[in-house]
């Protein structure tokens, strides 16, 4: 019992620091992923906190089309204009983000104690005061959830769903070239070996 007490409060301290990377994948099992070859890359459209749509910024258009085509043609696939057998699109959306930190170990209106017996032996234990926590701050951030949708071209069906939700770093370069990874982990298509 008193160890379930430790690790539940030893657990209530850790502060959530940093957002962990949500990674959601789908996709049609039922597909013969082999047959496809070509592929072409469409970005869609690039939704700021406030709700706007960012259609003017050719550097994150760029920097998404660019992960994407690497990824894929680390897969032996080939871009393609028009004739392409998947059409992948990808979108962004940034959103505002708080999360509320406290300074970690409780402290204690009361303190444990044990009563001891004679000869030094236990014979219960006991509790006094409630815990509370010190100091509680907020942290402000940006998160950004990047969706890729793989597209067969013949039928219009989507084949493949990938949602990758993560804090924005500074590095922008690094973030989208790992959110691209992330994304692209489950796809039915394996990366060649060189």
């Amino acid at each position: 019992m008193l160890g379930r007490i430790a690790l539940t409060s030893w657990l209530l301290a850790l502060p959530a620091v940093a957002m962990a990377t949500d990674i959601r994948v789908d996709y049609d099992r039922h597909k013969d992923f082999s047959k496809y070859t070509t592929f072409s890359v469409e970005v869609g459209p690039l939704v700021q906190p406030d709700g706007s749509i960012d259609e003017q910024n050719t550097l994150v258009q760029n920097r998404l089309r660019d992960a994407v085509t690497t990824e894929l043609l680390a897969r032996g696939l080939e871009p393609s204009g028009d004739g392409a057998n998947l059409v992948v699109r990808i979108s962004e959306r940034d959103s505002d983000r708080v999360s509320v930190l406290s300074s970690g170990w409780p402290t204690y209106a009361g303190y444990w104690h044990r009563r001891w017996a004679y000869w030094g032996r236990p014979y219960g234990f006991g509790y006094w005061g409630a815990p509370f926590y010190g100091d509680v701050w907020t942290r402000r951030y940006v998160e950004g959830a990047l969706t890729v949708d793989v597209i067969d071209r013949q039928t219009d069906a989507l084949v493949y769903r990938a949602k990758v939700t993560d804090e924005i770093g500074k590095d922008l370069d690094k973030q989208v070239t790992k959110s691209v990874d992330k994304a692209f982990k489950k796809f039915p298509v394996k990366e060649i070996e060189r």
